[in-house]
């Protein structure tokens, strides 16, 4: 009887793998398979042709979406924010300018995104076209508000510093458990400790905003 050898690899090199790790990989993709299910089983109702016409749709669609990394990336951020420009999905997902084109292209194709609002210039701006919000369908005006915002955001050299502090801070928190509260000074600490180019004031104070928006609750 041939061996058999593992799609991936790396499994077959984790020499310290155990059973219980495989069984807790199947209890994550568990959840995923009854997405799927429910996305089938929307309508009992529907015959055997209508449930395959579901299904190859439901494929190809899977197909478009997940065979490119950065389209996948993309979808996913809307599918949790709602709404976005392509400037806040370059900064987010750390993708190139390029790319991140590529990829809304390939959602507007497929009529995943449509576009919700023009962006305002701002003062001193340069030339060339308005930036868009592009936003799901079923995107609420307050996602897209907010994505509007934060898109101000994002053009703000300080903000994204103070938010690559917060983002530290948050990781390090989740690492090690503890509870989600911070002390004022210690962002202060943080900002002076990663050496940024902005007065630790300034930058303190944006992160301090940032991870309060995020549930972390900061003493002064």
């Amino acid at each position: 009887m041939p061996n058999t050898v593992a799609l991936d690899k790396s499994i077959n090199k984790n020499k310290n793998r155990t059973v219980k790790d495989d069984s807790e990989n199947a209890t994550n993709f568990a959840k995923y398979v009854e997405v799927f299910r429910k996305l089938l089983l929307l309508n009992e109702k529907n015959d055997l042709s209508t449930t395959l016409k579901n299904i190859q749709e439901l494929m190809s669609f899977s197909e478009k979406i997940f065979s490119s990394s950065a389209v996948s990336e993309t979808f996913l951020y809307f599918c949790l924010h709602g709404a976005a420009t392509a400037w806040v999905i370059q900064c987010e997902l750390n993708m190139p300018e390029a790319t991140v084109y590529r990829a809304l292209k390939r959602l507007r194709a497929m009529n995943v995104l449509v576009p919700a609002l023009k962006v305002s210039k701002i003062k001193r701006s340069k030339g060339g076209p308005r930036p868009t919000v592009w936003a799901l369908e079923s995107a609420s005006p307050d996602e897209i508000a907010k994505s509007l915002k934060h898109h101000y955001r994002m053009l703000s050299p300080k903000f994204r510093v103070a938010e690559e502090v917060a983002q530290t801070i948050l990781d390090e928190y989740q690492d090690s458990g503890k509870p989600l509260e911070i002390k004022y000074r210690e962002i202060m600490g943080k900002a002076k400790e990663l050496k940024i180019p902005f007065k630790s004031p300034d930058i303190a104070d944006l992160a301090a905003q940032y991870l309060h928006e995020r549930g972390i609750k900061v003493w002064r």
